[in-house]
């Protein structure tokens, strides 16, 4: 039989508690596995001018130097033909009189930025260091500065893991901080604040998934004011990792919970809003589009506890009431 202590029973109700008042929602889906162009690597979701959203890994498990397009239409978006071992895990759009994304190539250590031209797609490295541990994650601001995530894997972890970096709008990479394992990253709509996920492996299994917040200098890039905005062991869900993050333009932030089966919304303040279930175990990354820039596309690999590698990439949407940061940014 098993038994509770008073506290522990005490701090279970109040974690069930956490979720019981946070709003319930379905995702519904959009590319299922049999419709599915997309490899189970799918990762990195990105939004253009027109709301046409995009990922990483357009064909199979092993096309990772491919950027697709996911709405209206699946079809290639780039593929990198010319430099060895490219594996692109993130993109995003910059606002200008030509269409440009910069992509994040984890192999490489490198920011590719992606020039379209009609027809034409002209890449250069904008922005790299062997230093850099991956990049993971991007997130973009106003002014062009971009920041990354990155993360290395040890069954135990420790202090750089994980690490954040900027990149100026020349191109200039600069370390910004190392923690544990980062992943999820995000700029709040004015850029004032930026969000940065954090685990922490012990034996194997994550021990720790936190959000912190950092005050930012938009000139510079410089980061401050270290706090701790959300920790999962609250509703004792911090065994299951955090992935792609991004903001709506109330400052709401979307946080996929890979392995979770869930998109989970907390307000400016760190309060739990809402849990949208995805149609799969998986959710990878997500992103804000759609011709009023509302409609989240959450992606993730096909299936309900699919062997990672295996399978086909999948889309999911859910309808918010106000658009996306990203996609209104490219608007303005």
């Amino acid at each position: 039989m098993l038994s509770f202590k008073p506290h522990s029973m005490l701090y279970l109700l109040w974690a069930l508690g956490i979720n019981a008042a946070a709003s319930q929602y379905n995702a519904k889906a959009l590319i299922n596995q049999n419709s599915s162009k997309f490899g189970p690597l799918i990762e990195g979701a990105g939004v253009d001018q027109n709301g046409n959203i995009y990922a990483v890994n357009f064909g199979t498990s092993t096309s990772l130097a491919t950027l697709g397009q996911i709405t209206p239409n699946q079809k290639l978006f780039y593929e990198d033909k010319a430099t060895q071992g490219t594996a692109f895990n993130a993109i995003r759009f910059q606002k200008g009189n030509q269409t440009v994304a910069f992509a994040a190539d984890y192999v490489n250590h490198r920011i590719v930025r992606l020039t379209v031209n009609g027809g034409t797609i002209t890449a250069k490295n904008h922005c790299s260091s062997p230093n850099i541990l991956q990049p993971n994650d991007l997130a973009l601001s106003k002014s062009g500065l971009l920041f990354l995530s990155g993360m290395k894997w040890q069954s135990n972890g420790v202090t750089g893991d994980g690490d954040l970096w900027v990149c100026s709008a020349e191109g200039t990479p600069r370390r910004l901080d190392l923690l544990g394992r980062t992943n999820g990253i995000e700029l709040s709509p004015d850029d004032k604040y930026l969000y940065l996920s954090e685990a922490v492996n012990q034996n194997g299994t994550p021990v720790s998934n936190k959000i912190w917040r950092y005050l930012v200098n938009p000139q510079t890039g410089d980061v401050s004011n270290k706090t701790l905005f959300f920790d999962f062991a609250q509703d004792q869900s911090q065994s299951i990792d955090i992935d792609g993050m991004r903001t709506d333009i109330a400052g709401n932030l979307f946080v996929t919970r890979n392995g979770g089966q869930k998109v989970v919304v907390i307000s400016p303040s760190g309060q739990l809003l809402s849990i949208i279930k995805t149609t799969f175990t998986a959710p990878t990354n997500l992103e804000f589009g759609g011709p009023l820039g509302k409609t989240l596309h959450i992606v993730g690999r096909c299936g309900i506890n699919t062997p990672g590698g295996q399978g086909a990439g999948c889309v999911d949407t859910w309808e918010n009431n106000v658009p996306g940061r990203a996609w209104t940014l490219l608007q303005n």
